[in-house]
């Protein structure tokens, strides 16, 4: 294990009259479901060691049977990973620093 955790949001389009079958194949696969609506969008929410599991969870996720279309939102890495990452382009200077 790496030390770290990616926290990932994505948004999922169902077709409605499949939304409770891909919300609960969802469930199983381990993910949250914090919101959804009955027009068939999913907000889900998974955590994984790895952004190639990240990956592996949206391409499943986008072919399966009752999906429209899968989109990642966000990511957040947390651990060890992040604390070497360099920081972000564009990333805002402490309050007091100069360029």
């Amino acid at each position: 294990m790496s030390g770290s955790v990616h926290i990932s949001s994505l948004v999922v389009q169902t077709k409605p009259e499949r939304l409770t079958e891909v919300r609960d194949r969802l469930a199983d696969m381990g993910a949250e479901i914090p919101a959804s609506d009955p027009c068939g969008k999913l907000v889900v929410v998974i955590e994984t060691e790895s952004e190639a599991g990240i990956s592996g969870f949206l391409h499943e996720v986008a072919t399966s049977d009752g999906v429209l279309s899968a989109n990642l939102v966000y990511h957040l890495v947390d651990g060890e990973e992040a604390a070497e990452a360099p920081p972000a382009a564009g990333a805002s200077q402490q309050q007091g620093e100069t360029s």
